[in-house]
């Protein structure tokens, strides 16, 4: 395969090199221009190089570097050096440095450095320039790596689902090499400003952002916020998965809009139940073991009917890597430009993948994993609502009311989350003859970037793995307790019967 390269031209520009350089050496506006474009991507390129020589101790591995002419490419390194040390370089430093760096040969002696000073190019010309050199790097860079990928292919040693995953890494990575950040003036950003000011003025108050159709965490939040990650939280069996869920179905459901979820911890199937058990409003549990009533059948079907449409997408796969949720999620952005939010069930059991030079322990895991995620919500432009587990010190407490320091494994959570929410239900004691159902519920805001903190009340229905509403959306105003939720709900009150 390599030999197959090498029988064709690579795409390069020796002129677009010469007079990159040439016009950073012109004077010191160019050569600061000329190293914001490509000081990043040449950093990206030398690790991708050291990644790639390393690789199963192949030393032989071919490697792409930002300038295809070796000299441009030691005098770029020189020029970038000088700079980092606060010297101007020109012909004399560049001469100096090559000799103590005993590379002078290599560029030519100091005849090849006088060639690339004296190159006739202007400083004005400098982003012209670097970013023909960039344009040709990348595109080398995509030859390196399609090799790659067929010579994984042709080995058949892997399996192709493996295969796919890292040709789809790689080119990601080569994705993101082509956008590099940097200042924008305040005067530029302002017409974007100005249309989310009149957007939320048109609107007066009312949700901005995905709204998840519970009355007043909705007028707390002002809906789910694009770029935002929400980290949803609480003990083993408190309701976490039925929430984000009953979120779910409103979005699908009220708002017509597409959600991702990635199921670590059920499979698709149990996801669908739950879906089902919440919509027909029927009992979990005899969902699950067939036995419902004629009046709870008809209530199925008629919502297994209802389910076809939604633009519901699960994938149920175990131990995720963050990099493998990432590239799903941009897939199903691409089929979905409308997304409007990603569900990760939870955030423990995710895998940070593999870390460079050696082992990491759990909560540098964590914080990957949380840094990815947030990373996410910002690269895709959508809400990521992530679940997470809270430590047992909750228990411990008379109030049992979650905090910030609850969240478990890394602080990192607390940090890169925008908001934490909370699930707090106060369980009734061992003597009592109140039913958990009718045991009203809240959400607890425990974190919010740019808004209130508190408390909103809703009523969890144990049964119906659901909550709702403590007045719902379609009951009167006057139904306001969970009790009242599940009366107006209407109770099963038929002997269950096989399916």
């Amino acid at each position: 395969m390599a030999e197959v390269i090498a029988a064709r031209n690579l795409p390069f520009s020796l002129e677009a090199e010469k007079a990159v350089l040439a016009a950073m050496l012109h004077d010191g506006a160019a050569l600061l221009a000329g190293l914001e474009v490509l000081r990043e991507l040449d950093e990206m390129a030398k690790r991708e190089s050291a990644s790639r020589r390393g690789a199963k101790g192949k030393d032989s591995q071919p490697t792409v570097t930002l300038f295809h002419h070796s000299p441009h490419q030691i005098l770029f390194d020189l020029i970038s050096d000088l700079e980092n040390r606060g010297r101007a370089p020109d012909f004399t430093t560049l001469i100096e440095e090559a000799r103590a760096g005993g590379v002078l040969d290599r560029v030519g002696g100091a005849s090849g450095i006088l060639e690339i000073v004296s190159a006739a190019a202007t400083g004005a010309g400098v982003r012209d320039y670097a970013e023909i050199v960039k344009e040709k790097y990348l595109k080398r860079r995509l030859i390196f790596s399609s090799q790659d990928v067929l010579e994984r292919a042709y080995q058949d040693q892997a399996d192709a689902e493996t295969i796919l995953d890292q040709a789809e890494r790689e080119l990601h990575a080569i994705s993101d090499s082509r956008q590099s950040g940097s200042f924008v003036r305040i005067g530029d950003m302002l017409a974007s400003v100005e249309e989310n000011l009149l957007e939320a003025y048109r609107k007066k108050g009312m949700v901005t952002g995905v709204p998840t159709n519970f009355t007043e965490l909705d007028k707390m939040t002002s809906g789910l916020q694009k770029t935002d990650l929400i980290i949803l939280a609480a003990r083993p069996s408190v309701g976490k998965t039925s929430l984000a869920l009953n979120i779910v179905e409103n979005i699908a459901t009220k708002s017509k809009l597409p959600v991702g979820i990635f199921s670590l911890e059920m499979s698709a199937v149990q996801v669908i139940q739950r879906l089902i058990c919440s919509m027909a409003k029927v009992d979990l549990k005899r969902l699950r073991t067939g036995h419902l009533s004629r009046r709870e059948s008809a209530q199925v079907f008629q919502t297994l009917a209802s389910l076809y449409p939604l633009p519901v997408y699960i994938d149920d796969t175990a131990g995720q890597t963050i990099a493998a949720v990432r590239a799903k999620a941009l897939r199903l952005k691409h089929k979905e430009p409308n997304l409007a939010l990603i569900v990760v069930d939870y955030l423990q059991l995710m895998e940070a993948g593999h870390a460079r030079g050696g082992q990491r322990n759990r909560q540098e895991e964590v914080s990957a994993i949380s840094r990815g995620l947030k990373g996410l919500a910002r690269e895709l432009g959508v809400p990521v609502l992530a679940l997470s587990q809270l430590s047992r010190g909750v228990e411990s407490r008379e109030d049992q009311l979650p905090r910030l320091s609850d969240l478990r494994e890394s602080g990192a959570i607390e940090q890169d989350a925008d908001v934490v929410l909370f699930i707090h239900r106060k369980r009734p004691r061992k003597d009592s003859e109140e039913a958990e159902e009718d045991i009203a519920a809240e959400i607890i805001i425990g974190k919010q970037r740019n808004g209130p903190v508190g408390s909103v009340p809703v009523a969890f229905i144990s049964r119906y793995a659901s909550f709702n509403n403590l007045a719902s959306f379609d009951a009167p105003e006057e139904i306001r307790s969970p009790e009242d939720v599940e009366e107006y709900l209407g109770p099963d009150v038929e002997d269950g019967v096989p399916f």
